[in-house]
């Protein structure tokens, strides 16, 4: 079984990570997608490098980015960088539906 290397982005997912019910069903479906993740196996839906936002980009630069929904309107946006063959996953951030709306510039109707 394939081991991945995966990691969270200290300023924008491990303080909002850490501070989540741990018997919380976002604290438990996060868990989850880290485990499949580290399994190699992709989850949530790709996300086309023209819609990701700058903000990720300057600072990761990654390969590819994913956006997974979580429940109540959560979402998670995690990276995959592939290096001389060795991959690695990178959780950029989890959020509320609002702050997601914010971060990928999306207006309130």
């Amino acid at each position: 079984m394939v081991i991945l290397e995966v990691k969270g982005d200290s300023e924008d997912f491990i303080p909002t990570f850490s501070n989540l019910d741990k018997k919380g069903q976002i604290f438990k479906d996060i868990s989850k997608v880290i485990q499949n993740l580290k399994k190699d196996k992709k989850v949530g839906v790709h996300l086309q490098r023209s819609k990701v936002p700058k903000y990720y980009i300057r600072k990761h630069d990654y390969n590819a980015y994913f956006k997974v929904s979580l429940p109540e309107n959560w979402r998670l946006i995690y990276g995959i960088i592939s290096i001389h063959r060795e991959k690695c996953a990178l959780i950029m951030e989890v959020f509320n539906h609002d702050d997601y709306n914010k971060r990928f510039g999306f207006k309130k109707k």
